[in-house]
């Protein structure tokens, strides 16, 4: 796995930035006008780290283009659903966001930006499975991380 990398919603950019250069080039996209300014203060701008200002979920990638697409805090099911073309064989989804139990603590928080691990298995079924877990009590966060077969361990 390695190749080029997609940082959904990435804040200023610690989860993605720190990947190491098994990754490149790294688009990291935010929203957020000041998180990117932020983000290329901290981390630099142009070279392995390309930061967009976008919404994510309205940017269109070429199929098997990303080696690693990651989502940290950031839940659209929908962006997941095509992300899994995006991803290259052999490349990795991998996520962290609320449970949808974080709602019994948070009643206000929107339920699409939740999700639970039948719903991950489920939209990523047919891929290796690395880990989907949530601890049993609060803050509620979902883990995980799936990487898609390649040619010769079947088809998505």
């Amino acid at each position: 796995m390695g190749g080029r990398a997609l940082d959904v919603a990435s804040g200023l950019g610690r989860g993605i930035a720190t990947a190491g250069e098994r990754f490149g080039p790294i688009y990291a996209v935010e929203i957020s006008d000041v998180a990117v300014a932020r983000a290329r203060q901290i981390w630099g701008g142009g070279g392995r780290i390309r930061w967009i200002l976008a919404d994510a979920t309205r940017l269109c990638w070429p199929d098997d283009f990303l080696g690693l697409v990651c989502a940290f805090g950031f839940t659209d099911l929908p962006f997941f659903s095509r992300a899994r073309a995006m991803i290259a064989p052999g490349g990795m989804f991998l996520y962290e966001g609320f449970s949808a139990r974080q709602l019994e603590i948070k009643p206000g928080l929107a339920p699409a930006w939740t999700s639970n691990q039948p719903a991950m298995r489920a939209l990523f079924e047919g891929w290796e499975v690395l880990t989907c877990e949530e601890p049993a009590g609060p803050p509620f966060r979902l883990r995980f991380a799936a990487i898609r077969p390649t040619a010769n361990e079947g088809s998505t």
